[in-house]
């Protein structure tokens, strides 16, 4: 499927509205990958003052999917959606979800930074267990988003097997930080205010990753009509193989 598919309407307000939603989403994409980066920033150099500037933009964020879920509406109540015009609202809306959560989960990580900031003796997050894998889930979850939204501007689901693996490498690495967290608990009863803090931000970063996830699993539903949400990992890696077979095949 092409994203021209959407643009082919006898009325031309339909058309606009389409191509108004999808860039909703990709400028909405964008707002969370901006909300992420700062976050990041705030982190490296425990910045309170970028990581408060994080959370309060999370408010864009979040008038950011109202707006798309008025779009939708709009457009199913005086319209009158094809088929595939109806994939690409359901996944507009699953999409948005997504980013919104996304947004939610990347505060989380920003208010560690403002919480140890505002101790009496200033904690630099860069000084603690579990910081190493906290950046490098996030790094990794923040480009699984770009690879995400770089899809949905393509209408393609090219990148979709391997992002579904790297947010499988992600569960690995946050489960080996999480049984480190764990022991250091029981070692270090003097930092557990503080290792509970860590422990919240690798979750939060984990489960960025699991949404961009589920956008990609949306852009699969739009693109091929399939809904691959509940398919175990051996059946959702042979169907995403069948599909880049089909995709070299037609190249050739």
């Amino acid at each position: 499927m092409e994203k021209e598919n959407f643009s082919q309407h006898i009325s031309a307000l339909m058309n606009q509205s389409l191509e108004d939603l999808f860039n909703h989403i990709l400028e909405m994409g964008g707002l969370v990958e901006r909300q992420f980066e700062s976050a990041l920033k705030a982190l490296g150099s425990s910045d309170v003052s970028k990581a408060s500037e994080v959370v309060a933009f999370d408010k864009i964020v979040n008038q950011a999917e109202m707006e798309i879920d008025k779009l939708c509406a709009r457009v199913l109540a005086r319209q009158q959606p094809t088929a595939s015009d109806l994939r690409l609202i359901l996944s507009a809306i699953r999409i948005a979800i997504d980013l919104e959560r996304m947004g939610d989960e990347i505060v989380k990580i920003a208010n560690m930074v403002v919480l140890f900031g505002k101790k009496q003796e200033t904690v630099y997050c860069s000084d603690l267990p579990g910081y190493g894998e906290l950046m490098d889930i996030s790094l990794r979850s923040n480009q699984m988003l770009r690879t995400a939204l770089d899809d949905f501007a393509r209408v393609s689901t090219e990148g979709a097997g391997d992002l579904i693996q790297e947010e499988e490498r992600i569960d690995a690495i946050f489960a080996q930080a999480m049984n480190d967290m764990k022991g250091l608990l029981k070692e270090k009863p003097d930092q557990v205010e503080c290792l509970m803090e860590m422990i919240i931000a690798l979750r939060a970063a984990e489960r960025v990753s699991d949404h961009a996830r589920n956008v990609i699993e949306s852009i699969v539903y739009l693109v091929q009509g399939r809904d691959v949400r509940n398919m175990d990992e051996k059946r959702l890696h042979q169907f995403l193989e069948s599909l880049d077979l089909a995709d070299s095949s037609q190249e050739q």
